[in-house]
Parts: C-alpha cells; structure tokens; sequence
C-alpha cells in the first residue's frame, strides 16, 4: 500500500499510475520516479498502452469514446477563462463606491420628490430621475466599453487549439483534433509541431524543441530517449505550448488539459483582478466627499432647528413644516456635495484614451489600465521577445578576413570599433586582415563587387554553403512575419543570405544535397555534398561547427575578392582572435568552410565519413538575439518619464549585462544580480537592494514574480512585459502587464492588462504618455467638479443657516452637476496628450489625487465664485433695481435665474482655466484642441437655449428658472469671464504657501502648512503633535495637515490635538 501510494497507483480504471503523479514527473523532471515504476517500458504498461498506440480492444470499447481513460486523466480541453457577459459587466459597474453613493442619493431625492407636495410642484422628483439616468448611462457605457474589448480580444487571440495532431491508435496512424488527445496516446512529433500536451520522449531522432514560450529563452533543448538509471544526460520531458525546432519522433501523452503545465499555468490565471491605485484614490475620494457632505448637512440642520426654536418661542408659534423645510434642505446639500459627473469623467476619459491607444496598437483589455500605466515606477521587461526580436540573427561575422557587421533591416549604428569601409577596402589586396564595416541588405549587395568587399563568387559560395547544408527553412505568415522552422541558428544563416537577394529554396533546388552528416554532440558539425556546377562528378562538401573542432581542419581560406590562398599560421591566429572575441561580446560562433572532392559516390567506403580536412575557409558569423531597433529610443524614452527599466533573463550574467548595455538599460554601476543570489537574500537585503536592481540574470519565472511582489511591498507601480507562458504570473501579479499580440503566447495574453498588438515595444512609451494624459484630464475635471459642489454647498448652507430660500433649487443644480459638468468631462477628457508629460516623474502609487496647486486654484476659484454668489443672492435686488410685490413669485424668481446663469458662466470659463493646473498660459494648444472648442461653444449654446426657452414657461417658473434682464445677461458673462484672471492670479500664488502635498514629495509639508503647525492653538495652551507610522520599506511617514487629508489622498492624516500635561 505505501509504495502504491509513493508511485502515485491509481486503483479507480486500473491504471498503474494517477494523473497528479505524472504530472509532477513532468514538471520536476523527475526520473527517479521513472525508474521506479520501470522506465518507460513501465510507464507504458501502466497506462495500458504500447508504441503502437492504445490498443484495439480499449478502442472498440463505449464506441471509441475512451471515457474511461478520459475519466481517469482528463480530456485535453483547456480551461481559459470564460468572457464576462453583458449583465455581469454591469452589476461589476455598480459596485463601484461613487455609484452606490449616487444611487442611495437618487433614492433619498425620489422618496422627497414625489412625497412632499412642494417637491412635487416643483418638480423635485426629477432630480432623483436625472441622477438615476446618470447613472444607467454610466454603467451601461463602462459595460459597453468593456465587453467591446473583450470581444476584440477574443477575435485577437480566437485561433488556439483548432488544429490537427497524428496520433497512433491500434497500430495505425491517424489525424485527430487537437483536443482529443489521452494519455497513453502515441503522439508523431516534427520540426514546426506544437506540442499539444506533455509527453515522455520514446522515439527519437534529433529532436530538439524550442522552449521559449514556457522558459522565455530561445535556445534550442536538446531531447532523447531515456536510457535508464544511469542515463543522466538525456531529457525526455516535452512540455505543452513549445514546438519542435528540428527531428521526429513520438512521445507518450502523460498530461493533458488543465493537468499540462500548460494549463496548470493558465488556470492561475483565473481570478478577479485587484483594484488600480486610481481606483483606491477615487474610492477614499468618493468616501470623504460623502462624509464631508454629511457633516454639512447636519450643521445645516443643526443651525436651523436652533434659529427656529429661537424664533418660535419668541413669536410664541411652533411651524412643524419647517422641521421638514429644514431636513430636505440638508438632504439636499448631502446630494449637492457628491460628484454625479465624476464617474462618466473617469469613464469617459479612459474610454477616449482607450480608443486612442488602439490606434497606437496597444488593445486595452482592463480600461483603469490607460491610467496605471501613467502611474508606473518601475518595468520588468523580459528580454526575449520584448527588447530583443524573439530569433537569433547573424549580427556580425569575420569573412575572408575582415571583420563584418550585418544587419537585415535599413541601416544599423555604426559600431565604433570598426573602421570606415572606405579607407580599409584596400587592404584586402593585400591579404593583410581587413576591417571592413558593411551593413548589408539587398539594396548594398545588389551591386557589390570587388571594391564594395564581398565579390559575387563569394557571396554564390557562402549561400550555397548555408542554403545546401541546413536542414532550417523560412515561412513568412500571413501578417509578413517571418517564422523560423528548425535550428532557430540555422535559420538566422538563411535570413542572412536572404537579405544579401539569395533565395535558399533556389538555391537548394539548383544544388540539391547528395549526402548529409547531421551534427551531433560529439563532432560538433554538420556537413552536406552537392554537386558542382561545370565539374562532371565533382563533389563539394560543405561543412559549418564550432570553430574549435574545425580550426584544425583548415587549409586555406577564400578572400573578399572570392581568390584562394593558403591558410597560414598568421590567418589562424587571426581567426582564432576574432572568434575569441565574438564569443567575448556573447555572440555564438559558428565557422564555414569548403572542400571539393573529385571521388564518386558510389565509392562507400570514402563517403562513410564525412571527408572534412583539407578545408577551405569562408568565415565564422556571430549569432545572437538582436536587441529590437527601435528598444534603445523606447528605452530612453521610458528613462527620461522616470521610470525604472530592468532587464529579466535567464542568460548568464555576461550576456544578460552586454545586452542590458546595448538596449540602454544597464548604467555604469548599475547592479546586475543573478538568480541564486536574489533567491538567497534576506528581507532586508531586498529592501535595500530591489529598487536598484538593472539586470536579473539566471532568473527564473518565480524569481520574476517576487520581483513584482516586492517592488509592490515597497509601493511601487509595477508593469511587466512578456510574450511567453512562463511570464504569464508577473503579468497577472503587476499592476499592468504587457503581452506581444504577434508572439506572445495565448496564456500570456490573457494573463495581461494590455496587448502590444505590432509587438513594438516604442508601444508601452506611448501607454505610459496616454496614462499621464488620463490621470491629468482627471486631475482637471476634480479641480473644475469640486470648485462646482464647494461653491454649491457653501451657498446652500450659508443661505439655509441664514433663512433665505435656496438660491440654487434641485433642477438647476441638477443641470450644473449632470449636463454642464459631463459636458465639461468630455471637453476635458478629449485633450491630446502632451509630449512633455513624458518629462515629468511618475506619480506611483501613493501620488495625491488633488495635490498643492490643485488645493490653491480650488480654494481661489471658489472664494471668487461663492463671493459673487452671495453679492448676488443679499444684494441682488439692489444692485439689478428689482423690486417685487410679495405675491408675485415670478419676479421673486429673477435674482435666483441670474445666480443660476452666472454660476453656469462661471462653469463654462472655469473649463477653460481648468485645462492648466500650474501653468500660467491656458491658452496653450488650445486650437489644437478642436474637441474642446466645440464642446464649450455646445455648451454655452445649451444655457442660452434653457435660460429663453424654458425661463418662458410654467416647467421653468415651476424649477426657479424664468427669463431674465439683459442687465443680468451682460452681469453672468462677465462675472464668468473674470474666472480667468481670478485664476492666473491663484497661478501666482507660490505654492510654498499654498496647502495640500506636492507630487514628488506628498509627506513633505510647505511653509504655510509649517507655520500654521508650529501656531497652532498657542494663544489657548494647546500643542499639537504628529503621530508616526512606519510603511512597508521601514520608513518613518510624517502625517500631512488635516486640510490635505479631507479629499483622501492615501499618504496624509489629520494632527493629533491634546492639551498639555496639567492643563
């Protein structure tokens, strides 16, 4: 029984194994287990099945369903998480705190409307229907925004597992749907397969696979069949989602479905993402909005009952339906102090974001993405795939004794260690080595001659050598990219001759292959035969290695001007130092050469063996995985914005640092650490070091995701990129992560928050600029949306603590908060970005939503705008020389009319003076910005139209809205266009004696906030202490002033009071 257990037996259908133990043989490689059940022989008998495939009998079985097996292993359907439906979308939109606010606000102003008479004559009702309206306009949009999205990135990414696999079953061969594959199934594996489950290798013949999509390297792993016990080489484990580089074989399904560490991964990836540091601003905003409402409200009321006791004993009459007056009056001010138009600001200006970013072809698939990004500190950028091209390329050479650099794609930058070609030609005449700086592509080869470096017969004789002796081939998709099938280094020699106007498939069918000696581990090189053209029975070999096995071999070597010439000591030396140095830049070498030899080939004896001496030299290529062209302006882009880009690879630590350089990541003294080391250090040790971090080498996929993990413990904004499977955890764990639309992997994209659909990493600048340009546009709708709802409720109160009738009504207020304010959203939110958004640090994740100079316009604008409002509302009557009997209400009704305009004109200017926080020039741009002339011209056409039209009939004298003087005309605009200069001169006002915190620095305090701690209550012997509170990272938070704490920025608390010792 115990070794039943530790072998993982499964009694249920009487398999000799269960699924989790196979599949924890496949994700440890574990052969130890292997043996203990008997090798492959073993595992082949347990799962009831042979090299011939699952038997006849078990698939005449339940009419060939194999349920059996499919109940004890599982089908090879995977689980991607299901696409939210419409409805669910929009029960997720009215979760959202300001939402529910609204709501319980919209039942509390229904309730009032149509009980109360008075409400119902003045159409109070209307107002709890607006807010209602709002917000099904808002959820429904959001939804609307959100399940398009999706579907686009379903169509994206819709193309995964319909495909067809060979299969034996009952000795026979047979095509079956990808999905129907079980384990035991004896799947044929070739060069260019996916593989569609984990198999156990049990035929092979050179079967090499291309792990990237799951290790993110791109290097080519050796596979083979496993001997035994004292096989200790061999790797027989195939995983899921990697494909077959070169060889054939078979392998035994051991993993299927969700069991594959295929999907294993994938279905990490199903689960509700976190809230964005946006979401949590706006949370506690909406949450200390309503409490400050609150508060309001019950001084209103409290101020009110008191003046009504005081009157009501004097007068000796007790009004009970001023009880009620009062309470609606607080109600309302409760609903005057929430912002109903935020929510469709935010929505609106993410969702233009959103579209704009499309056309950038970054698909957002989580739209609080658009801003997060803006947000970002740091980014973990996989190298392969993201700043580099995902496929290794001849990226320079030593040919015919001169030192070589290429480059497939428009003009590279010139390595300043290479001479000019021009002044260096002539030296190849010479035979002396040469320094030759060619940047070949077809255009500079087309007419390349002797004086141009590579004469035409050596460039025939090199194609023909890679052409010939390859068993790689080129297939260009239909988006145009070219996709690599075979020895991923195979293929970067074929790119190259292609780029020089060579066809390989031409050239293959013009000199087919005779023989062919494939490479192996022991000779380290491959060599084919082909015969050559104008010499009847002559055989030429070509032969490409390791420089180290063929260097030896070599006799003489081809010049630029394609003349041979013996190969002497002096070449060797020379060779053997640039291939030296090549690998010294961790470049893989690879050297080509030649023989012709005039044997038959039907003499077997000679051609048992490759005749590989007597070589003739054309050169050795360095090979890498380029760095993208366009990454180091991308790079230095990212940089300049602030934020910190590092590189995380699994190369070793002098490839990840060369690369790190040339992609402009690495800095001198920049700190490189590998894998085991970061595993092995303390807490403190990463506290100290994380931040500072520029290359993480030999890094693992988990070692990506603790990276993420602490940089969010320190509270840093963390964007991931990646393309492969094994990113897909760090790209769920970050705040945004990246996914490559052309070659990332379906696991990783729908792990990510947006998709990179070019793959063009200049991509994620452009997210990061339109992130920047979202969180200002919020930033600007809240100046201009608070400086409305300040104004409003200041009014109210002071209105209702006075005993005056509410200058502004429900519907007027309505009409400010619902259309002039989404219209001042949407005018706000459709400003082009700025490029020198891009030179500003970013915010990261605890950046104060209303910072200092946002606290100095609001407080400014609203001391103007309340100011006029109540000149108008105790001496209105006056100063326009109105005077009303009291029993005509309609003339009662001009002075609240004029207020009410004036406030809209005031809210129209103060877009305007909203597009600019600190600057002193708001004009900037402006006729660039045609969205947002169109919408203020809209809407001063609005006010006009409501104030003639309605003011003129029974609904406006019912809402408080009646036509009013032309004095009152000429009065609203130009105490609305004095917004503008009341706001350059608060643009004046330094922000050292302003309130509120400061971007770079929210905890820092400024002189005003100083000298009002260090005054603070003096006179009355009172002292006034900071509490402190340590954060994540162990440092000290000193708490900002209470004024910059009621709006909910997440860094700042109130100042504790108390009274001195023996007071």
């Amino acid at each position: 029984m115990d070794g039943d257990a530790e072998r993982g037996v499964a009694r249920k259908h009487d398999f000799g194994v269960k699924q989790q133990a196979l599949a924890h043989m496949i994700e440890a490689r574990d052969t130890a287990w292997l043996a203990s059940i008997g090798g492959t022989d073993g595992l082949l008998d347990a799962l009831h099945t042979s090299p011939a495939g699952l038997s006849r009998e078990e698939l005449a079985e339940d009419g060939g369903s194999l349920s059996a097996r499919a109940e004890a292993f599982g089908t090879n359907r995977l689980v991607y998480p299901d696409p939210k439906s419409f409805f669910s979308l929009l029960l997720a939109a009215f979760k959202d705190l300001t939402i529910i606010i609204l709501c319980v606000a919209a039942v509390v102003s229904l309730v009032l409307g149509v009980a109360l008479p008075e409400k119902r004559e003045e159409f109070g009702y209307l107002e709890g229907i607006a807010i209602v309206l709002v917000v099904l306009v808002v959820v429904v949009v959001q939804a609307s925004i959100d399940y398009s999205k999706e579907r686009k990135f379903r169509e994206l990414n819709s193309v995964k597992d319909n495909y067809d696999v060979t299969v034996r079953r009952g000795g026979e061969t047979v095509s079956i749907p990808a999905d129907s594959l079980l384990v035991g199934d004896i799947l044929k594996v070739a060069a260019g397969d996916k593989l569609a489950a984990d198999g156990l290798l049990i035929e092979s013949s050179k079967i090499k696979t291309n792990e990237s999509a799951m290790t993110g390297e791109p290097i080519d792993i050796g596979k083979d069949v496993w001997m035994g016990p004292d096989d200790e080489e061999s790797d027989p484990f195939l995983l899921s989602g990697t494909t077959i580089s070169e060889g054939v074989g078979h392998l035994v399904v051991v993993a299927t479905g969700t069991h594959s560490q295929w999907g294993i991964i994938l279905s990490k990836l199903i689960e509700e993402p976190v809230d964005t540091p946006l979401q949590k601003r706006l949370d506690r905003l909406a949450w200390n909005i309503g409490k400050i409402g609150i508060v309001m409200a019950t001084l209103t009321f409290a101020v009110s009952m008191l003046r009504w006791i005081v009157e009501s004993s004097q007068d000796g009459e007790w009004d009970g339906t001023q009880v009620l007056k009062f309470f609606i009056d607080s109600v309302t001010i409760v609903v005057v102090a929430i912002p109903e138009g935020l929510p469709l600001a935010i929505t609106l200006g993410l969702a233009f974001a959103q579209k704009k970013m499309m056309q950038d072809m970054n698909l957002v698939r989580r739209l609080e993405a658009c801003e997060t990004m803006g947000s970002a500190t740091q980014l973990n950028a996989d190298k392969t795939g993201t700043l580099t091209a995902n496929r290794m390329t001849v990226v320079e050479s030593y040919l015919g004794g001169a030192k070589l650099l290429h480059q497939a794609d428009g003009p590279a930058a010139r390595d300043p260690s290479v001479p000019d070609k021009s002044a260096t030609v002539a030296d190849a005449a010479t035979g002396e080595p040469a320094e030759v700086g060619v940047v070949f592509s077809p255009a500079d080869v087309a007419g390349a001659g002797t004086e141009s470096g590579l004469s035409r017969t050596f460039r025939e004789t090199f194609a023909v050598n890679v052409a010939v002796n390859s068993q790689a081939n080129l297939q260009v998709k239909a988006n145009g990219l070219v996709e690599h099938l075979g020895s991923k280094t195979e293929c970067a020699l074929l790119q190259l001759i292609e780029s020089w106007g060579y066809s390989y498939a031409a050239v293959r069918v013009a000199a087919p292959p005779t023989r062919i000696w494939l490479f192996d581990s022991t000779r380290k090189r491959m060599s084919s035969t082909s015969a050559l053209p104008g010499r009847p029975g002559v055989q030429r070999l070509h032969t490409k290695g390791a420089p180290e096995t063929l260097v030896p071999l070599l006799s003489y070597q081809m010049g630029l001007d394609g003349r041979i010439a013996p190969f002497t000591d002096a070449d060797r030396a020379a060779l053997v130092l640039n291939v030296d140095r090549l690998a010294e830049r961790g470049l893989r070498t690879l050297l080509l050469a030649y023989r012709d030899v005039d044997v038959p080939l039907d003499d077997k004896v000679f051609w048992d063996t490759a005749p590989e001496t007597d070589l003739t030299l054309l050169g050795v290529v360095g090979i890498k995985d380029p760095i993208r062209p366009e990454t180091l302006e991308a790079v230095r882009l990212l940089k300049g914005a602030g934020v910190n880009v590092r590189m995380v690879t699994g190369d070793n630590v002098l490839t990840a640092s060369f690369i790190a350089r040339e992609a402009g990541i690495l800095d001198e003294g920049g700190v490189v650490l590998d894998g085991p080391t970061f595993r092995k250090m303390s807490q403190e040790e990463l506290d100290a070091v994380a931040i500072k971090i520029q290359v993480l080498a030999r890094s693992t996929p988990t070692d990506k995701l603790a990276l993420v993990k602490q940089h969010k413990r320190m509270g840093e904004v963390v964007a991931v990129t990646g393309d492969g499977t094994n990113d897909a955890p760090a790209l769920k764990e970050a705040d945004v992560g990246f996914a490559l639309g052309l070659a990332g992997t379906e696991v990783a994209k729908e792990a990510c928050d947006i998709v990179i659909l070019d793959d063009n990493i200049q991509s994620m600048a452009k997210a990061v600029l339109w992130g920047r340009s979202v969180f200002w546009s919020i930033r600007k709708f809240l100046q201009f949306q608070l400086v409305v709802n300040v104004v409003a409720v200041s009014l109210n109160f002071i209105s209702a603590c006075a005993g005056e009738e509410l200058p502004l009504g429900p519907v007027p207020l309505l009409w400010v908060n619902m259309i002039m304010d989404s219209m001042g959203a949407l005018a706000l939110a459709t400003e082009p970005p700025r490029p020198d958004l891009m030179k500003q640090k970013p915010f990261g994740r605890f950046a104060p939503l209303i910072n200092r100079g946002m606290y100095r316009n609001i407080i400014f604008l609203s001391i103007y705008q309340l100011a006029v409002c109540l000149v108008l509302q105790f001496a209105g009557g006056s100063l326009f020389d109105i005077t009303c009997a009291e029993d005509d209400d309609d003339c009662h009704k001009i002075i609240p009319s004029i207020i009410f305009n004036t406030f809209v004109f005031m809210q129209i200017f103060s877009e305007i003076n909203a597009r600019r926080i600190t600057e002193k020039n708001i004009f900037a741009g402006i006729f660039h910005s045609y969205y947002f002339g169109t919408i203020i011209i809209i809407t001063t056409i609005i006010q006009v139209l409501l104030m003639l039209l309605v003011g003129r009939t029974s609904v406006g004298r019912a809402i408080r809205i009646v036509t009013i003087p032309g004095s009152g005309w000429v009065a609203s605009i130009i105490l609305g266009a004095l917004i503008l200069p009341v706001g350059f001169i608060a643009r004046l006002w330094p922000l050292a004696w302003s309130i509120g915190p400061e971007d770079g620095d929210p905890l820092a305090m400024s002189k005003l906030e100083k000298l009002l701690h260090s005054r603070c209550g003096v006179a009355r012997g009172w002292t006034c202490s900071r509490p402190s509170k340590r954060n994540a990272t162990g440092t000290t938070r000193r708490w900002g002033p209470l004024s910059a704490q009621r709006l909910g920025h997440s860094m700042r608390r109130p100042p504790s009071w108390r009274r001195p010792t023996g007071i």
